[in-house]
């Protein structure tokens, strides 16, 4: 059985897919307060409201979990800017919570906690951060995940580092940056994106698919920390020409724009380049090159 904590986001949906599709798995799916539309219809997925900041319901929970359950944790308070304006709020969830339900689930097969490349901090397009570096993050929310990386891998579970992900949306009403910029580009309008920022960008199905491999394939792995990543470095503007490659759309209405005309836009601070260096990854899944797939 799979427990996929925060199924309910967009990469949560990708991952319940993966699952579908990779393994013979049932799926406990947890959201936090509105149910999915029709999430009853595939009998393999039970839904769960979970707020994972209510221990007894945590707690509760983790009855149903032992040796043979494989879990997914993706809860967060994960936007930058929100993190530093409700600082508290944020540590409950990212933190205390965190601390609470790996605790809670201490008997599963295994757990994957999602991160962040922005547990790394700033970087340079020549660099390649290896899961060994030292991590400096420049934001609130980076410290939280370093944090919560160690509390994952102090209680004996697995982290995985995402890049900048980059796709279309599963989850009902709910549009990605990648449908909107679609949407924008269908309609004739033109889209400015940063050309001078770079992350190992995937795709949501990517990073959810290689998560179950890891999973179906060494259950706890050793390796406690993995980096899942594209093997090239891409700007958000690569990204966009990527996919209006793929869809056939009007790449000039794609501007690129620097970073630096994102003064005031963002309240927390954020490292312009994170690259990952996938070599691990690719060992462990036996891959010869990752690039980003639409």
């Amino acid at each position: 059985m799979y427990l996929i904590i925060g199924a309910s986001g967009f990469l949560g949906r990708y991952c319940i897919k993966n699952v579908l599709e990779k393994t013979k798995e049932d799926i406990i799916a947890t959201y936090s307060s509105i149910a999915p539309i029709g999430g009853n219809a595939n009998p393999r997925i039970t839904w769960e409201p979970l707020n994972i900041t209510d221990f007894a319901t945590v707690n509760k929970l983790a009855k149903y979990v032992d040796s043979s359950t494989k879990i997914i944790y993706l809860a967060a308070y994960h936007h930058p800017d929100k993190v530093e304006e409700f600082p508290e709020l944020a540590w409950n969830i990212n933190i205390v919570a965190l601390a609470n339900a790996v605790n809670a689930f201490h008997n599963a097969g295994c757990l994957y906690y999602s991160s962040t490349d922005t547990v790394y901090g700033e970087g340079s397009p020549a660099k390649k951060f290896t899961e060994n570096d030292k991590c400096a993050p420049v934001n609130l929310y980076g410290k939280h995940k370093v944090l919560a990386e160690q509390i994952t891998n102090a209680r004996g579970f697995n982290v995985v580092r995402f890049p900048f992900i980059f796709g279309p949306s599963l989850v009902e009403n709910k549009p990605h940056f990648f449908d909107k910029i679609k949407s924008d580009l269908q309609s004739g309008k033109t889209v400015e994106m940063f050309s001078d920022s770079y992350r190992s960008t995937l795709s949501f199905n990517q990073c959810a698919g290689f998560l179950v491999d890891l999973i179906e394939k060494y259950g706890a792995s050793s390796e406690k920390i993995i980096n899942i990543s594209a093997d090239d470095k891409m700007s958000k503007y690569d990204a966009a020409i990527a996919m209006a490659d793929k869809f056939g759309l009007d790449k000039s209405l794609i501007k690129p724009i620097s970073v630096k005309s994102a003064n005031g836009i963002f309240k927390a601070k954020r490292a312009e380049t994170a690259v990952l260096d996938n070599t691990k990854l690719k060992m462990l899944l036996n891959l010869k090159q990752i690039q980003l797939e639409l």
